[in-house]
């Protein structure tokens, strides 16, 4: 049993494609589905997370543990990852 909302696999599915920054056209075409069919699934989905936004959506997704988040270390270990913003570095 789950305390937190419940995603039908197609949620599921589209969920991951917006959490990849895939836009609606985009993941339509991904899966052959119209793309008004996508902003009901996301909708649907962002209403079940409470979400204010898409970018609200995932970051719910991840805290309920719906979404994972990956990591590749040697891409973002890289300083050319991280540009310089004029930020002071911390010790």
């Amino acid at each position: 049993m789950t305390n937190g909302p419940v995603l039908t696999l197609r949620e599921h599915e589209i969920l991951e494609f917006i959490a990849q920054g895939l836009s609606t056209k985009e993941v339509a075409q991904h899966i052959d589905i119209a793309p008004r069919t996508v902003d009901r699934h996301v909708e649907n989905v962002r209403l079940k997370l409470r979400a204010k936004n898409r970018t609200h959506m995932v970051a719910c997704a991840v805290m309920e543990g719906l979404l994972q988040v990956k990591v590749d270390r040697e891409e973002h270990s890289s300083p050319s990852a991280f540009p310089q913003m004029g930020m002071p570095e911390h010790d």
